[in-house]
Protein backbone atom coordinates (compact mmCIF):
# COMPACT_ATOMS: atom_id res chain seq x y z
CA UNK A 1 0.00 0.00 0.00
CA UNK A 2 1.07 3.58 -0.55
CA UNK A 3 -0.25 7.12 0.95
CA UNK A 4 0.23 9.79 -0.33
CA UNK A 5 -1.43 13.26 0.18
CA UNK A 6 -2.98 15.81 -2.10
CA UNK A 7 -4.37 19.15 -1.49
CA UNK A 8 -6.77 20.71 -4.50
CA UNK A 9 -8.87 23.03 -4.65
CA UNK A 10 -12.42 22.68 -3.13
CA UNK A 11 -14.74 23.02 -6.62
CA UNK A 12 -12.45 19.99 -7.66
CA UNK A 13 -13.02 17.48 -4.51
CA UNK A 14 -15.64 15.84 -5.83
CA UNK A 15 -14.34 14.51 -9.12
CA UNK A 16 -11.24 13.70 -7.42
CA UNK A 17 -12.90 11.95 -4.76
CA UNK A 18 -15.22 10.13 -7.38
CA UNK A 19 -12.06 8.74 -9.27
CA UNK A 20 -10.82 7.20 -6.54
CA UNK A 21 -13.78 5.93 -4.96
CA UNK A 22 -13.61 3.80 -8.19
CA UNK A 23 -10.18 2.54 -7.75
CA UNK A 24 -11.31 1.76 -4.06
CA UNK A 25 -8.86 3.83 -1.90
CA UNK A 26 -9.39 5.02 1.56
CA UNK A 27 -10.71 8.47 2.00
CA UNK A 28 -9.74 10.58 4.81
CA UNK A 29 -10.65 14.38 4.46
CA UNK A 30 -9.11 17.05 6.78
CA UNK A 31 -11.96 19.35 8.64
CA UNK A 32 -11.81 22.57 7.33
CA UNK A 33 -10.33 25.21 10.25
CA UNK A 34 -13.45 26.83 11.82
CA UNK A 35 -13.35 30.46 12.80
CA UNK A 36 -13.02 29.55 16.02
CA UNK A 37 -9.53 28.08 15.58
CA UNK A 38 -8.67 31.03 13.11
CA UNK A 39 -9.52 33.66 16.01
CA UNK A 40 -7.49 31.68 18.51
CA UNK A 41 -4.75 30.97 16.37
CA UNK A 42 -4.49 34.92 15.69
CA UNK A 43 -5.18 35.43 19.33
CA UNK A 44 -1.82 33.42 20.43
CA UNK A 45 0.04 35.40 17.33
CA UNK A 46 -1.02 38.65 19.22
CA UNK A 47 0.18 37.36 22.66
CA UNK A 48 3.50 36.10 20.98
CA UNK A 49 4.36 39.62 19.37
CA UNK A 50 3.25 41.19 22.88
CA UNK A 51 6.24 38.66 24.86
CA UNK A 52 8.92 39.95 21.89
CA UNK A 53 7.91 44.08 22.37
CA UNK A 54 6.37 43.91 18.35
CA UNK A 55 2.94 44.97 20.13
CA UNK A 56 2.08 47.29 22.98
CA UNK A 57 0.38 44.35 25.91
CA UNK A 58 -3.33 45.01 26.80
CA UNK A 59 -3.97 46.63 30.24
CA UNK A 60 -7.44 46.84 31.97
CA UNK A 61 -8.32 50.47 29.95
CA UNK A 62 -8.34 48.14 26.72
CA UNK A 63 -11.64 46.31 28.31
Amino acid sequence: MTTFTVQINDSDAEVVLAVLKKFKAKITQVPKESELTLEIMEALHEVKQMRHGKLKSLSLDDI
